[in-house]
């Protein structure tokens, strides 16, 4: 990741949205009456886009991806602890304190990144020092930019070494996983999945299950966040197809049409 042209250093290895599939699985939702050919995904090299800071077109997804796995400079005192402190400095004091509960250092380091990611690509939108990004929490827990452009929307997700922040002038949701096999499989389908969901699960062979429950996982859980309807929506009340082109098929009342769903995961 190249150094910021904001003076921060990298926190976080950037990776391209087609590598990412490799090692995690992501997915973005946006409600969107836009026909889904129209929508386009630039994947960026690091949160703060430089240049004019705009979008190319109404219809365009910001997307930053970032691996956080071996940065350790705050235990070893390497060239790392300094650009680690420099985005530690972006965070407000509530984010520091929460950024302090973490036990693990990876917990800590993707937390960090995602966050500090945040309020660097949303700086770079605005026009605004990152430091100076201020934010504010919906009815139901979504964060919202203080003083947004109208229609602005962005969403941020981190699991133990993976991150991932989204912009768009439409709501959006983003999450990430990392790809591993779950030994909580079956507790996790229960929760999540429907029963047209557990089906195709069913379906699917053995080795390849943990992939596609991720996939519905990280698919539900961006719907949930693009529509900032926290925990008051429960994921098996969603139904999506999580094939190659991904849909949403059917959602609570609350959430609108199911057809304004548009849907981007990892290949």
């Amino acid at each position: 990741m190249r150094q910021l042209e904001t003076g921060y250093g990298p926190f976080a290895r950037a990776f391209s949205a087609g590598l990412a599939g490799e090692a995690f699985v992501w997915s973005i939702a946006v409600k969107s009456a836009a026909p889904p050919a129209q929508l386009r995904l630039r994947s960026l090299p690091d949160p703060c886009i430089g240049g004019s800071g705009e979008f190319q077109s109404p219809w365009e997804i910001l997307l930053w991806l970032g691996a956080t796995h071996g940065l350790r400079g705050e235990a070893h005192g390497n060239h790392a602890a300094l650009r680690v402190d420099e985005a530690r400095m972006l965070l407000d004091p509530e984010e520091s304190s929460r950024l302090a509960r973490f036990l693990h250092v990876e917990d800590r380091m993707s937390y960090l990144a995602a966050h500090a990611g945040a309020r660097l690509l949303l700086g770079a939108l605005t026009r605004r020092a990152a430091d100076r990004v201020r934010f504010e929490t919906s009815p139901l827990g979504k964060p919202r930019l203080v003083d947004s452009p109208k229609g602005l929307d962005f969403s941020l997700s981190h699991a133990r070494g993976a991150v991932a922040v989204a912009a768009a002038y439409m709501p959006i949701g983003v999450d990430i996983e990392p790809l591993r096999q779950m030994s909580d499989l079956d507790e996790m389908v229960d929760i999540a999945l429907s029963p047209e969901e557990r089906k195709t699960l069913a379906r699917t062979p053995e080795a390849l299950r943990s992939r596609l429950f991720l996939r519905y996982w990280t698919l539900k859980e961006a719907i949930l966040k693009a529509a900032g309807a926290g925990l008051a929506v429960l994921p098996h009340t969603l139904i999506v197809d999580a094939g190659p082109s991904p849909a949403v098929l059917a959602v609570p009342e609350a959430l609108g049409p199911a057809e304004q769903w548009r849907l981007i995961t990892a290949s």
